[in-house]
């Protein structure tokens, strides 16, 4: 659809929810992620909808199924947080949608500073005091949604009954979401890592944790500081992998300095302290247990690990669904025949030649590296680093080897380090 026929959409989703004959005028492009087209409306003077502005999001279809199967966990993420308090609630408010449209109309969260904006501060007590805010926010979103999974799961069930293959799709998104982790070690080991038993060893617990992990409630997953609005109070968008999951995650995420995400200025060891404090105030009543300090720190070290390999398999295979093109190992784990691959239109494009990405983990010495190779190796350098760092202040000394294992791939990949010597 073009703007006009979103617009003429949206106009009519509105009207037969409001009533009223809704008009839309001044609309303006925002960003979006990945290929959503994502704009602001203004909405013409009307007494059936109080809402001045509203957001548009339209995500056209790819032919990629497993990426496409993302709207429907979107609409159903946003129907269940529509339904929060709004003390808790974590986004903006669901107005009115269309799935056959593939188009949302929600609140409009204001033109707050995005985190990435803020993060971009280099003066250290306005960190500190940015990472608080966030702590808390996301302490708010787990308190608050903690024991609302069956609420989430009747609504993704009524979904998924009316939407043909949708319950394949979806439980193939999740089943890759485990495989990524075990995929990174493949990888790992196939760039020439010898990858520690004590490493290798925590992957069953960490895909175990992130389906059926005791500290469970709503979470976006996969935060990033672009998705995350600071207005009047923090607003969490995209919600293409949202769910019921583990929330040390989350924490994993930000600890880890957002993997998948290139700062200019990493999260220091100060900063993930104060930020994993504000969050512990605000879910200790609903899980005191996790408070205990080896019981926290072995919960963000395993999801830091996992969201670690998780990169390895993301920037090394461009997304989750191409390891069903390019890895032997992720077909036969999950079971799938070349008919069934093709079938779901995984795109076979790739942004890095297929053939020189085995060399993308080579050496930070060997040189000769693109610039977009060099930003993926960034990126992975960070998360590794954070795993090292973070690793390295428990008391469990089986995390010694992982924060040495860590250490080993952040070096190789650190080209900073290469150019000084």
């Amino acid at each position: 659809m073009d703007q006009e026929e979103i617009v003429n959409v949206a106009e009519d989703l509105l009207t037969r929810r409001y009533g009223g004959g809704q008009k839309l005028h001044d609309v303006t492009p925002l960003s979006g992620s990945g290929n959503a087209n994502v704009s602001r409306a203004r909405v013409a003077n009307n007494p059936f909808l109080p809402h001045r502005t509203v957001v548009l999001k339209h995500s056209p279809i790819t032919g990629d199924k497993v990426e496409d199967a993302a709207f429907m966990r979107e609409v159903v993420s946003y129907q269940f947080t529509t339904s929060l308090a709004e003390e808790v609630r974590p986004g903006p408010v669901l107005l009115a949608h269309d799935f056959d449209q593939r188009l949302l109309v929600i609140s409009d969260s204001g033109d707050g500073d995005t985190f990435a904006d803020l993060l971009a501060e280099s003066d250290p007590e306005k960190r500190i005091q940015i990472l608080r805010n966030l702590g808390t926010s996301l302490g708010k979103m787990h308190s608050g949604t903690a024991g609302k999974e069956d609420a989430f799961n009747i609504l993704l069930s009524r979904m998924l009954r009316n939407q043909g293959d949708a319950k394949g799709m979806q439980d193939l998104r999740e089943r890759l979401l485990d495989f990524g982790m075990e995929s990174g070690l493949e990888v790992l080991e196939k760039s020439g890592f010898e990858v520690p038993a004590a490493v290798a060893k925590e992957v069953p617990r960490i895909q175990d944790r992130i389906l059926h992990g005791q500290f469970r409630a709503f979470t976006p997953f996969d935060l990033s500081p672009d998705n995350i609005i600071v207005a009047e109070r923090t607003i969490f968008l995209d919600y293409e992998w949202a769910g019921f999951r583990d929330v040390s995650f989350d924490l994993a995420c930000v600890v880890g300095g957002f993997p998948q995400y290139l700062s200019n200025r990493p999260i220091s060891d100060d900063e993930a302290e104060a930020f994993v404090e504000a969050w512990s105030r605000e879910i200790s009543g609903v899980w005191p247990s996790i408070l205990n300090e080896d019981v926290l720190h072995e919960s963000i070290t395993t999801a830091l690990i996992g969201w670690a390999l998780s990169s390895v398999t993301l920037m090394y295979y461009g997304s989750l669904s191409r390891t069903l093109v390019y890895s032997d190992r992720a077909q036969q784990t999950l079971d799938l025949s070349e008919t069934e691959i093709d079938y779901l239109g995984v795109n076979h494009e790739s942004t890095l030649q297929m053939e020189h990405t085995g060399e993308l983990l080579r050496p930070a010495e060997s040189g000769g590296f693109s610039e977009e190779e060099l930003m993926i190796r960034r990126d992975l350098y960070e998360t590794f680093e954070a795993l090292s760092r973070y690793a390295a202040n428990g008391r469990a000394t089986r995390y010694t080897v992982v924060s040495e294992f860590a250490k080993s791939v952040a070096e190789r990949l650190d080209d900073r380090r290469a150019q000084r010597q």
